[in-house]
């Protein structure tokens, strides 16, 4: 029997990075479902493909940030949702922990920093 692979949704504004997380999970057993720069269309892709972890940046293009969309994501779709930040600062940590995201990791991270996280939120992520 195949195993599933876990699709993960990457909405990050920096192509390089996105790029990089994509070709990491992709060689350690991860579906990269799509990756977007924009929150509403992290939203969308979310609403429609249904990931089993989001991971996304709090600074994305366009009118809707990461925290605003981690709001619908992890709150009202139920997606657990792993911020990838360089803003570190207490307002921002304050915001990103009223959304109910699991995990929180500072820029630049390490591919075991973030292999750690989506391993954590598979397992004990569910709502």
């Amino acid at each position: 029997m195949k195993e599933v692979k876990p699709k993960v949704l990457i909405a990050e504004d920096d192509s390089i990075i996105a790029f990089d997380i994509k070709k990491y999970l992709i060689n350690n057993g991860y579906k990269v479902i799509a990756i977007v720069s924009y929150g509403f269309k992290a939203v969308d892709i979310a609403k429609e493909k249904k990931p089993n972890v989001v991971l996304l940046d709090i600074m994305l293009k366009g009118y809707m940030n990461g925290i605003e969309a981690a709001e619908i994501i992890s709150k009202k779709l139920k997606i657990p949702v792993i911020f990838l930040t360089a803003l570190t600062d207490d307002e921002t940590f304050l915001s990103a922990k009223d959304t109910k995201t699991y995990a929180f990791i500072s820029k630049p991270f390490s591919t075991d920093q973030l292999e750690k996280a989506i391993k954590f939120v598979l397992k004990v992520g569910k709502y």
